[in-house]
């Protein structure tokens, strides 16, 4: 539910940020005055960053420290690029720090707020001039505070987002009028990562500020902030473009480039966007000193304030920032992935501290790495105790939240990413002593396992532990993830009965496939004749050649996920191509099969057992349909 928000945010803050100058130790506040900062870092990240580096088989990062409103901090590690050995330098090489540009685009619209040009609670319909966003929802508009928060309701949906080249990118505006995704849910019912908000919001800034979104970035937030290695443009400066770290990912232990879309349509969610560490850096100080000197403090407040939640007892949102916990510490952070690179900001307001890292390489471990170096740094330098977890009231059977759970955002997806949904369910189980079990992703990091108390009717903490977890009365489990929530599964949407379903249909249809031609040419050698129409049974073994082709396409996209995720974000190639479009052509061999086996019973054609076996042939391929159906790949 959104969080109650009083007439004038102006004159109800309760006050602006404080921003602790508390210098980067660990221990008591009397310790820190004994402690050099610098040094501390330095002996942090020299320790922590090449061994994550090495365990993960990352080419290289680059890490910048913020604290007592001063950078303290910043180094590279590993190399640029692979090939020529050139290493990382923090101040000098750029990376492509994808999504945490969303902080940045809530920065420009905090400002034009500030000049009463944009008003948080307004429709944004207002100010759209070439489009308007589809009133689904009566009474109910999109305002820009959704749009910050992930609340607005739309569809999501990433396939041909990205673009190979800045000469393929589309106009901002156009891109978003064309491409605009249903609204699923009213307003400010649930968070639920949307780019396409995110690239609307930044679109009201070209349109409140009269210049395009790049150029306001650069004259209100760069070139303040001396942030010279930054750009939002695409093509962005030819000396940023030449310092950019080559991005990589695995394959069989090598380090291969990760071609494909570094550039995208909509810039203001994080495509195109080059940054260096110490030009985050610079950011992070903003932030950090109460908005100087891009933005008054109650704009900083706002950004990282509590806006919205999905359950009152877990993560939430800012406007751009997102919550986190470590330690009973608040931290707000975002991180960002495309192929190739991850990155991630983490600031911790109450004791004056920012961490900024890039990377240049997916590895082992993948973006979810970058939560290693958060919880490591808030370990080092915020450490706490978990907070007990002690329970209050009468609390419900743990039993009754038992199931199977998946990504709301991939069940609100509208292209091939709904696939995702398939491998990455999370399962709850509860225990006889009163303790659930949460198997896959509820928690930011690495999908695995953890252990559940809970403390409130609904409500669980990790046990030894800080985390919570909160389950609603509508089916939802609100994560540590503010805009990951999951959604409880019914019988008939769980990812093993479609699995389940997918096995046997494909044994029934790739036995029927291969055997058809061998019985064809028995027949044919020995004269048999065929009981029925000669060419009757082609539809029938050719819709069990296109499903099997269909779900051969399947297992090589799963088999290189990483390699054709570029291509997933482009659009396009020929094996995304076969995997849209051989179910379509499997639909219409099936139909024609089962018209086919209707005329086969009633004129008696082939035999009970051929009959039989076309039956079977019409139920596997109808059963395979039905479950790619689901998962939008007859969309």
């Amino acid at each position: 539910m959104l969080l109650q928000r009083k007439p004038s945010r102006w004159r109800a803050l309760v006050g602006s940020l404080t921003v602790a100058a508390a210098c980067l130790t660990v221990g008591t506040p009397a310790a820190a005055s004994t402690a050099d900062p610098a040094r501390e870092a330095r002996a942090f990240a020299d320790a922590f960053v090449p061994a994550q580096l090495e365990k993960h088989q990352i080419p290289g990062a680059a890490i910048a420290v913020v604290s007592g409103g001063r950078q303290v901090f910043a180094q590279g590690y590993g190399v640029a690029d692979v090939d020529t050995g050139r290493p990382v330098d923090a101040e000098q090489t750029v990376f492509a720090p994808a999504s945490v540009a969303k902080l940045i685009t809530a920065t420009a619209v905090m400002q034009l707020v500030e000049k009463g040009r944009i008003d948080l609670d307004a429709d944004v319909n207002g100010y759209l001039t070439d489009f308007k966003i589809d009133n689904a929802y009566p009474g109910k508009p999109v305002t820009m505070a959704h749009l910050l928060t992930h609340t607005a309701g739309f569809a999501a949906g990433d396939y041909g987002t990205g673009a190979a080249s800045p000469q393929q990118v589309h106009r901002l505006g156009a891109h978003l009028a064309d491409h605009q995704p249903s609204r699923i849910r009213p307003p400010g019912e649930r968070a639920v990562y949307s780019n396409y908000g995110m690239g609307l919001a930044g679109y009201l800034v070209e349109l409140r500020s009269g210049l395009p979104f790049h150029s306001y970035v650069q004259e209100n937030i760069l070139r303040p902030l001396g942030m010279t290695h930054t750009t939002m443009a695409q093509p962005g400066p030819e000396p940023v473009a030449r310092a950019l770290a080559t991005g990589y990912r695995l394959l069989n232990g090598r380090q291969v480039r990760a071609e494909g879309a570094k550039y995208g349509h909509m810039p203001p969610h994080g495509a195109g966007f080059r940054s260096s560490a110490t030009d985050m850096a610079a950011f992070m100080r903003a932030q950090l000193n109460g908005g100087s000197p891009i933005l008054k403090p109650e704009s900083v407040h706002l950004m990282q304030g509590r806006r919205f939640a999905n359950a009152e007892g877990t993560s939430g949102m800012g406007y751009g920032f997102q919550e986190y916990t470590r330690n009973g510490l608040r931290l707000v952070v975002h991180r960002g992935n495309i192929p190739g690179y991850f990155a991630i900001m983490a600031l911790i307001p109450e004791r004056g501290l920012g961490l900024y890292a890039s990377y240049n390489g997916s590895g082992k471990g993948g973006p979810d790495s970058a939560w290693d170096l958060v919880n490591a740094f808030a370990d080092r330098f915020a450490p706490s105790s978990p907070p007990a977890a002690g329970a209050s009231g009468t609390l419900p059977d743990v039993a009754r939240f038992a199931g199977t759970y998946r990504s709301a955002q991939a069940a609100d997806t509208a292209d091939l990413g709904k696939l995702s949904a398939l491998m990455s369910a999370v399962t709850v189980t509860a225990g006889q002593d009163g303790i659930l079990t949460t198997t896959g992703a509820v928690a930011l990091g690495a999908a695995e396992s953890r252990q559940w108390v809970q403390i409130s009717p609904g409500l669980f903490q990790e046990k030894n532990g800080y985390r919570k977890i909160q389950f609603t009365e509508d089916g939802l489990l609100a994560t540590e993830n503010p805009t990951g929530p999951l959604e409880r599964l019914a019988w008939y949407q769980l990812p093993t009965l479609h699995l389940g379903v997918l096995g046997v249909s494909l044994a029934v249809l790739l036995l029927s496939a291969l055997a058809w031609p061998v019985v064809l040419v028995v027949r044919r050698a020995r004269h048999r004749p065929a009981h029925g129409p000669r060419l009757a049974g082609l539809p029938g073994w050719t819709a069990a050649v296109l499903v099997t082709a269909s779900a051969a396409s399947l297992a090589a996209m799963f088999a290189n996920f990483e390699g054709n995720q570029a291509d997933f974000f482009l659009g396009g190639s020929p094996l995304l191509s076969a995997i849209r479009t051989l179910p379509v052509l499997a639909a219409l061999a099936t139909t024609a099969s089962l018209a086919v086996t209707v005329l086969a019973w009633l004129r008696g054609w082939w035999g009970w057992a051929g009959r039989t076996h076309h039956t079977a042939i019409v139920l596997a391929a109808g059963a395979y349909l039905s479950v790619a159906l689901s998962y939008n790949l007859l969309a």
